[in-house]
């Protein structure tokens, strides 16, 4: 099912998203909900606060890798390497966000099996951006302030 992606604004978009404890018949269901609604959306990831599910739930579909997974973490990052982001929680808004370019991570696969992975380029930005979803944070954060500033002045109109 195709969901509707929260705007900026929304209070679920900053909040701590919930451990997951483990993978169910609701996880995978929200999981599944989340893959047609990035599908229909043209993304390359999504987290369930981006579907207003305040779970640590992501989703990956980028530079080859296919992730669906719960509580992503990073064990270790590479050196920062600066490229484009944007988000559908940010209608038509892209920025430079200097990330990793290269992580060890690990998450809870949708087996229920612990995955620990070295992922690169695109899949690791990707992996990064929604693991900062279920921080509350958003990739506008990751901007100077003045930055930050003038697009949450151009939302507002």
């Amino acid at each position: 099912m195709i969901c509707e992606i929260r705007k900026y604004g929304d209070p679920v978009l900053f909040l701590h998203a919930e451990t997951v404890q483990n993978i169910g018949p609701l996880e995978l269901e929200i999981l599944t909900n989340m893959w047609d609604t990035m599908i229909h959306n043209k993304c390359i990831g999504l987290s369930a606060p981006q579907i207003g599910v305040s779970k640590r739930l992501f989703i990956v579909n980028a530079g080859g890798v296919t992730i669906k997974g719960a509580n992503p973490e990073v064990l270790k990052e590479g050196a920062l390497v600066e490229e484009m982001e944007g988000s559908p929680c940010i209608p038509g808004i892209q920025r430079p966000v200097r990330r990793p370019g290269k992580i060890t991570c690990r998450y809870l696969d949708i087996s229920g099996e612990t995955i620990e992975t070295e992922l690169k380029g695109i899949a690791a930005r990707a992996f990064l951006h929604e693991k900062d979803h279920h921080e509350g944070i958003l990739y506008l954060d990751h901007l100077k302030p003045i930055q930050k500033r003038m697009i949450l002045k151009s939302l507002e109109k």
